[in-house]
């Protein structure tokens, strides 16, 4: 499929502003979500990591890498999803 082609190859630029953003503060916490792992030829979690060279974000952070997916019509949400959406609201209490 043409667009995951187009998602593989914007990976380095993500990897880029990724560690940019947080280069300043080595305790900001940082929570990826690839989606669409339904579709076929997506990455898998692990190549996403190894992508986004997150094992060189530190020792020090909270790092979250969840795959998710929803439902083409918007009919559902995934666990996945729902357990992102807990996790996100969780470390913004953390962070107030």
């Amino acid at each position: 499929m043409e667009f995951l082609e187009t998602d593989h190859a914007r990976l380095p630029v993500a990897k880029q502003l990724l560690h940019q953003l947080i280069q300043n503060n080595s305790t900001l916490p940082v929570v990826v979500l690839a989606n669409k792992q339904d579709l076929e030829g997506a990455y898998c979690i692990t190549d996403i990591h190894d992508a986004l060279a997150l094992s060189d974000i530190g020792d020090e952070r909270k790092m979250f890498l969840i795959g998710t997916h929803v439902a083409e019509d918007g009919s559902e949400i995934s666990s996945s999803m729902k357990d992102a959406k807990e996790l996100i609201a969780q470390l913004v209490l953390e962070t107030q």
